[in-house]
């Protein structure tokens, strides 16, 4: 097993890649994100770290680095970034020790479960200087750019609706998701998807929730059906939830037809997402190229630190995401009907 040694951290460069360190062995982690950071020539993974050091030794005899306890991790001066994919309820507490080892972060969605705790993570960012990234990876995806150039050209006319639907029949039931105590349901775990294609797509803020639906089981949100208007006078409506077949797409809606990219949210690397165009009585299909954008968020994110880049503008967006969650989480604390 490679060893972590205590040798000055070398500094960020377009020639020298940054280091890496993993706080724990989710599936998420082991399925997609280290296999895209082997395959990421700005980085190079450093280490693993778990609280079952077997399960970490074996991952670090595939990927040719070191198994380390959390604060062994953390103490690694061979580490410019770490990467928590922790369940939610955890991630603030080690999101701000990384903070203040001087490390930047990226963290698995929800960054936080309110939006208290994202300002006092963000407040550790400013505090040391360093990047805290929010991983909603789907958007650095090349497919997402083209469909908003498509909708810059009007190609289905002027924009007024934005649908997300995003369903899964799971998680198991011993899964951390659907724990209360780890900040399980599918309102966590799944609104910043809807809720960053929002930002992404649409010329307005959200102004006004009219309807939360939602149905839940042992304190959690396992499922709402919401709707919006936002300030450009434009139609916002999202479903997301466990315990329900398998659905994943958004659709944009304009004055002359409508635009649907199906698997938009969770594409595979080698997986061609159908668009489904609808426009004056003529349709069009349209297979998008193949992309891994869990390699591509790694790739933009070092590309970030190393150039230096608006941390900011980055935490910001954190922090407005987090604050529409609370406004779509109350309003169905306090209005939402049933599903």
């Amino acid at each position: 097993m490679p060893a972590v040694t205590t040798t000055p951290a070398f500094a960020a460069s377009a020639t020298r890649p940054l280091g890496i360190g993993v706080l724990g062995c989710s599936d998420i982690a082991l399925r997609r994100f280290m296999p895209a950071v082997a395959q990421c020539g700005r980085v190079r993974l450093i280490a693993i770290a778990s609280r079952d050091m077997d399960k970490a030794a074996a991952v670090a005899r595939q990927y040719a680095c070191a198994a380390l306890q959390f604060d062994e991790l953390l103490n690694s001066e061979q580490i410019d970034l770490v990467y928590i994919p922790l369940p939610n309820h955890l991630h603030e507490e080690w999101v701000i020790k990384a903070l203040n080892h001087g490390k930047h972060v990226l963290c698995e969605k929800p960054l936080g479960l309110s939006p208290a705790s994202v300002s006092r993570m963000l407040e550790a960012a400013n505090r040391n200087g360093v990047l805290l990234y929010e991983n909603i990876m789907y958007l650095q995806h090349p497919q997402h750019a083209t469909v908003r150039e498509m909708m810059a050209a009007g190609r289905i006319g002027s924009l007024s609706t934005l649908n997300c639907v995003f369903t899964i029949p799971g998680p198991a039931p011993d899964n951390f998701r659907l724990d209360p105590q780890q900040g399980g349901g599918a309102f966590h775990d799944m609104n910043r998807y809807p809720l960053s294609a929002a930002r992404y797509f649409l010329r307005g803020a959200i102004s006004e929730i009219i309807r939360c639906n939602v149905a839940w089981q042992n304190g959690m949100i396992i499922s709402m059906e919401a709707e919006a208007h936002t300030t450009a006078d434009e139609h916002f409506t999202f479903t997301i939830a466990f315990g329900q077949p398998y659905r994943c797409f958004y659709e944009l809606g304009g004055s002359n037809g409508t635009l649907r990219l199906e698997r938009g949210f969770t594409a595979p690397a080698d997986y061609q997402c159908r668009l489904e165009i609808n426009c004056s009585s003529k349709h069009e299909t349209i297979l998008m190229p193949s992309h891994d954008h869990f390699l591509l968020t790694i790739d933009h994110v070092a590309k970030l630190i190393t150039d230096k880049g608006d941390f900011p503008a980055e935490h910001h967006q954190c922090l407005q995401l987090a604050q529409a969650a609370d406004r779509f989480f109350r309003h169905a604390k306090t209005h939402g009907g049933a599903v």
